[in-house]
């Protein structure tokens, strides 16, 4: 240990001297990563959550090893552990930042990969606050992503990146903006006011009157309204039946009152049974994380199977080699692009989980009119480029008309589908990529 610590021993610390480290300062700019690899943080709780996330947003130093001597609200989330786990963790998370594959535009997922598979004691813990609109959230990829956190974990888990681990909790969220804070109220089945009131009833076992509590009432005494008997035993005179509702409004009375579930987000009013359930899981490594740490996450993007998509990266040096083969040996390949126009209003009126089950449902459909042998592409959120192999003017036309009348079917009427296509070859004088892009920029005005 003693070794080992002599190989890693240029820690700096930030804030006062720890043991023998005296190799302080008091800024996280000042701190020099090519000198000092890890860095120990020694201040008060409260500055060391701001510090904590400072470094984990610094596009330099979010990878190193951080190291707490005490305990706050996020040293447990952000840091690598504290001052006795320091010695031990820093080799192995160090010589495994040696052996990274870095790009100079890492995606979503390899960053989560850079960060995650040094580190073998790794996990991603939720963090609970009221500022946050669905109530957790996960302060290391906010850190990390910034805006792309919650997208990027969905697709780190789908890419097993990372596993789901212990449940922490179980929330019931708005079916339309996804928020957690909502109000349960009972209201009345007649009116759906909610100015209701429970009032005990009354039952006379002389005479078997039934009524509130309150019409058995005379001059402070419990007698029967319709017998005249004075009720003085519970039990003996008389019993409680189900206690009955009044309500204020209309007066209707009732014996169950129906839950109604109230945004305060977005003040959409719902069932308890239209809520959303959502687990909130603490994360783990995945099978996947060295491959994507060690190779890059592009490789994820390579079709595996004929019909598979195609990454963005890869279709113009795809179209440049189909363009070069059918100059040379001719032929007729074809791009198309299909634009959802209205996708991000589809979004806002319909709410996220519906827009995607319609997105869902438009593609299963277009499946079953595309070849195994066309490419298909997601170029964005709501475009989708295909590439067309052999393909004359006749066969796309008839396609391109399917593919429009898509959003005539029941469910998907909201969606508006624009299909523009166009013949290749790229002209020689032209790169594919730089062709791409104009012809989305005419159709979508894509930049």
């Amino acid at each position: 240990m003693t070794r080992v610590a002599e190989n890693y021993t240029k820690v700096q610390v930030i804030g006062d001297p720890v043991q023998d480290m005296m190799d302080c300062v008091d800024k996280v700019s000042l701190w020099d990563i090519d000198s000092h690899p890890s860095v120990l943080l020694n201040v008060e709780p409260s500055r060391q959550d701001e510090l904590l996330v400072e470094i984990r947003c610094d596009d330099m130093r979010r990878l190193q090893p951080v190291f707490c001597v005490v305990k706050s609200k996020l040293s447990d989330v952000l840091a690598d552990g504290y001052l006795g786990d320091m010695w031990e963790r820093i080799p192995q998370v160090l010589d495994r930042l040696a052996l990274l594959h870095f790009s100079p535009h890492p995606e979503s997922l390899d960053l989560i990969a850079w960060y995650c598979w040094p580190r073998s004691y790794f996990h991603v813990h939720p963090v609970w606050s009221a500022e946050y609109q669905k109530g957790y959230s996960y302060p290391l990829l906010d850190c990390l992503l910034g805006g792309e956190a919650e997208l990027a974990l969905s697709r780190a888990v789908d890419h097993h990146l990372l596993v789901p681990g212990k449940l922490i909790d179980r929330l019931r969220l708005c079916r339309v903006c996804h928020g957690s804070r909502i109000n349960f109220v009972d209201v009345c089945p007649e009116c759906n006011s909610i100015d209701i009131h429970l009032k005990p009833g009354v039952h006379c076992f002389i005479c078997g009157y039934v009524d509130d509590q309150d019409v058995f009432m005379q001059s402070g005494i419990m007698q029967c309204p319709k017998c005249s008997t004075r009720l003085r035993h519970i039990g003996v005179d008389y019993d409680r039946p189900l206690e009955r509702y009044s309500c204020l409004s209309c007066y209707a009375r009732f014996i169950e009152a129906p839950v109604k579930a109230r945004c305060h987000d977005c003040g959409e009013i719902q069932s308890p049974d239209d809520l959303t359930v959502s687990p909130v899981h603490e994360f783990t490594l995945g099978k996947l994380a060295r491959q994507i740490a060690l190779e890059g996450s592009h490789m994820l993007h390579l079709p595996l199977t004929w019909g598979a998509p195609l990454t963005v990266d890869h279709l113009p040096w795809l179209m440049q080699w189909v363009s070069s083969n059918q100059r040379r040996y001719g032929g007729d390949n074809t791009m198309m692009m299909i634009w959802l126009s209205n996708l991000a209003e589809v979004k806002i009126s319909l709410g996220l989980t519906k827009a995607q089950e319609r997105i869902t449902e438009l593609v299963k459909r277009m499946q079953k009119l595309f070849r195994e042998t066309d490419v298909v592409c997601q170029y964005s959120d709501d475009v989708l480029i295909l590439l067309l192999s052999h393909t004359s003017d006749k066969v796309w036309e008839v396609l391109r008309n399917r593919i429009s009348t898509l959003g005539d079917v029941e469910g998907l009427e909201q969606l508006k589908l624009i299909v523009e296509v166009k013949a290749l070859p790229v002209p020689e004088d032209q790169i594919a990529e730089d062709w791409l892009k104009a012809w989305l920029a005419e159709v979508v005005h894509y930049e």
